[in-house]
């Protein structure tokens, strides 16, 4: 018998490796490696086209960032980006889940509208809200000074208003996944706590306060990491919509680092930007670790 048993538990091991197999050689061969140079390379001096200079430079790179006013700036771009675009994407698709959640006439069709966004062609994407936001022709513009606006923003071509026109375009693309992660939860949710609130003569409010927020942190903690890292990482809707423009008034710090590398072939320098940004990213999520003991329900 105890044979059988070793018998089975390596049986178990095998499969269990065989399977794993292809997504721990595809992880080494694109995640693990690529780092590993990337770290390589920010402590040399490989800054141009010719042949490899690996010759050691230390933390050069690293000091030189905080002298190059258009790094610092794409770090600050990157943070009000941040604090602009999870705030705003946990609370829309929080409501929209609550919304959705419900029995209401054409609910599936409703649901459909929500979630195409998320599967549609950020080039498309970028095409449309590029047209939405025309400032002079765009029916956003149009309706704003139909109502009497008689500024209307600029949009993507405002300093003032570009990085928050992107914004507002991320939310739109990213809403979908945000809010079917969160109409589980809620669904999640066990009936006989709202019975029982009710018996005791809870409010609507009061229910989504004790019950439904508690009962769905571990959720809201998991989509605030993921937004949070997302948002640090956001480069393709900057290139097509605005390319870091006008001036440098979006120009996040993942534009920064591709165009140091690949435009300006600073690929040592942007390799150390790139380092200082997942350092930066761990410790925000490290805080964030630490601090959803405090509100995030077991």
């Amino acid at each position: 018998m105890k044979n059988v048993y070793v018998s089975l538990r390596k049986s178990e091991n095998y499969y269990a490796i065989l399977f794993l197999a292809p997504f721990l050689v595809g992880f080494i061969l694109f995640n693990l490696i690529p780092i590993l140079f990337s770290v390589i390379l920010s402590f040399v001096d490989y800054n141009k086209l010719g042949p490899l200079n690996m010759d050691f430079v230390g933390w050069k790179n690293y000091v030189n960032i905080f002298s190059d006013d258009q790094a610092i700036n794409g770090y600050l771009k990157s943070l009000m980006f941040t604090l602009g675009y999870v705030p705003a994407m946990i609370i829309l698709s929080l409501l929209t889940a609550i919304l959705i959640n419900k029995s209401f006439h054409l609910r599936t069709l409703i649901r459909t509208m929500i979630f195409m966004p998320y599967v549609a062609n950020v080039t498309a994407v970028a095409m449309v809200w590029s047209l939405l936001f025309d400032p002079f022709k765009g029916p956003v513009n149009q309706l704003l000074k139909l109502i009497g606006v008689s500024n209307p923003p600029l949009w993507f071509g405002g300093v003032n208003t570009s990085l928050l026109s992107i914004v507002i375009v991320n939310v739109w693309i990213n809403l979908a996944f945000q809010t079917i992660v969160f109409l589980a939860a809620l669904q999640g949710v066990p009936k006989d706590l709202y019975e029982s609130s009710s018996i005791d003569g809870a409010g609507t409010w009061r229910k989504f306060i004790n019950i439904t927020i508690p009962s769905i942190s571990p959720v809201t903690f998991f989509l605030i990491v993921t937004s949070v890292i997302g948002s640090f990482q956001n480069y393709s809707i900057v290139k097509l919509l605005t390319n870091g423009g006008p001036g440098t008034s979006s120009r996040v710090v993942s534009l920064n680092i591709y165009e140091e590398a690949f435009n300006f072939n600073k690929y040592s320098y942007a390799s150390a930007q790139a380092m200082l940004l997942f350092a930066f990213i761990l410790i925000i999520t490290l805080i964030q670790w630490m601090w959803q003991k405090k509100w995030v329900q077991d």
